[in-house]
């Protein structure tokens, strides 16, 4: 999409349009979390924290291989797409079709793996790695991504999801055995997958003039090895936890822990919304030389803060009830990992921001050593505390690790340095930038719903 040669206004048409966006994206999200949430405690219910356990440690040992399926091309794609003049048919043909030959190649992996080493669970990781064979259809994320149109992307995946809704729910209903639950996550990948090149294609999409060009693709992967050996990183530092738990605590605990990271991680979706929406909009401000560039970024801090510290703190105050509520009485030992567990929003949070500002200044390398030592950090303390806490100790070092990563590193590495006066710029300026929203929504008030005096 071309974009206008001056600067944009703060606020400004683009922001309006941006926010109309978000609210739609947002309304999205909080109905897919909503349900996904009960079907999850549902879901737990039925197959009990050993099989729940074993379902969930299965899946977050896969998602590695998804995060090396992506390539780390999603930002890079992102960006090159949003370029004045890129030839975006030669740019998505060149993606997909190296990461469509990847996924083949880490399937075929998956396989050896799962018969020789893990027979045990060798259905649940051989029917979770389908996913590998249509992974690179995420590609069309990054096209709507630039052209700023995520909410058709997003009841793309929201439909896809529903499918998976509705057989989940027939598995319950019929006693259905645990591979099936499952097979319910390929259903979503390939019914989502096909809406989006459904809609793609509606939209003027030329998919089927995509071709691979060799030096392109060569170009993207150079641009995107460090993120993609971070977002490996950041996905171990996520999931090996769960995989931890269940090695060395077994899969009822890892049942437990895997609840409590349910719940905390719904509050995950706001920065991940705020970071699709906030890069488009920051990359146009560095590229123009916009003067309120930097300034931005730093609100950007202090709207993450603003947006994921109350969601911390009403998980922390609620959660044995929420435990209670969602996966029943049985699960009630999650609930003291859920409490230290769910402060890891905030450190997570800020290092999205972060990584959006590296990104678009192209030091996506320095998110590497400090992810790196977080990891290293994580399994260090998983290893200590794991086998006489369980998960409340794997939720201890997510904690640490997390904050050690995204904060503590952060006045420390040189490309970095100075996103430390930022975030504390941002959090010193958010009641006067939460000031000037709220005076914005007064004024946007028809005048029949004002106060009179």
């Amino acid at each position: 999409m071309k974009e206008t040669s001056q600067p944009v206004s703060y606020p400004s048409a683009g922001l309006r349009r941006m926010v109309s966006g978000f609210s739609q994206t947002v309304v999205q999200r909080i109905l897919r979390l909503g349900i996904s949430v009960f079907i999850t405690g549902l879901l737990a219910r039925h197959l009990g924290s050993a099989g729940f356990g074993a379902l969930s440690a299965s899946l977050a040992l896969v998602s590695l291989l998804y995060t090396l399926a992506e390539l780390g091309m999603g930002r890079v794609l992102v960006r090159e797409l949003l370029r004045e003049g890129a030839d975006k048919v030669a740019l998505m043909g060149s993606s997909f079709y190296t990461r469509l030959a990847t996924g083949v190649a880490l399937f075929a992996a998956l396989a050896a793996y799962a018969l020789f080493f893990e027979p045990a669970h060798a259905t649940l990781l051989l029917i979770y790695g389908l996913a590998l064979l249509t992974h690179a259809a995420t590609d069309v994320l990054a096209w709507f991504e630039a052209e700023r149109d995520m909410p058709a992307a997003g009841w793309c995946q929201f439909g896809g999801f529903i499918v998976s809704v509705l057989a989940i729910v027939a598995g319950l209903i019929w006693h259905a055995p645990l591979w099936f639950f499952a097979f319910t996550f390929i259903i979503e990948c390939l019914v989502t997958a096909a809406a989006l090149f459904v809609r793609y294609h509606q939209l003027g999409g030329a998919w089927r003039a995509w071709s691979w060009k060799k030096t392109l693709s060569f170009t993207l992967l150079r641009e995107s090895w460090y993120e993609v050996a971070t977002q490996l990183t950041l996905l171990m530092l996520l999931r090996l936890d769960a995989v931890m738990v269940q090695a060395m605590r077994g899969e009822t605990e890892a049942g437990y822990y895997s609840a409590a990271v349910r719940i905390s991680e719904v509050g995950y979706f706001i920065p991940m919304l705020l970071a699709g929406f906030m890069l488009p909009p920051l990359m146009q401000r560095k590229e123009l030389g916009a003067p309120d560039y930097r300034d931005r970024l730093a609100d950007y801090f202090g709207i993450s803060l603003a947006c994921t510290l109350p969601i911390a703190l009403g998980i922390v105050c609620t959660s044995d009830w929420l435990v209670r509520l969602l996966f029943g009485s049985a699960y009630l030992p999650a609930a003291p990992m859920l409490t230290v567990h769910a402060w890891a929003l905030i450190p997570f949070a800020l290092g999205i921001v972060r990584t959006q500002y590296l990104t678009i200044e192209g030091k996506l390398w320095a998110n590497i050593p400090a992810v790196v030592a977080a990891l290293i950090i994580n399994i260090a303390l998983n290893w200590l505390w794991i086998p006489e806490h369980g998960g409340l100790g794997a939720a201890w070092a997510t904690l640490i690790a997390y904050s050690a990563a995204w904060m503590v590193s952060t006045p420390f590495m040189a490309a970095t340095r100075d996103l430390a006066g930022l975030m504390l710029l941002g959090i010193i300026r958010l009641p006067h930038l939460l000031q000037g929203v709220f005076a914005r929504l007064r004024r946007s008030q028809p005048l029949s719903t004002r106060s009179h005096p």
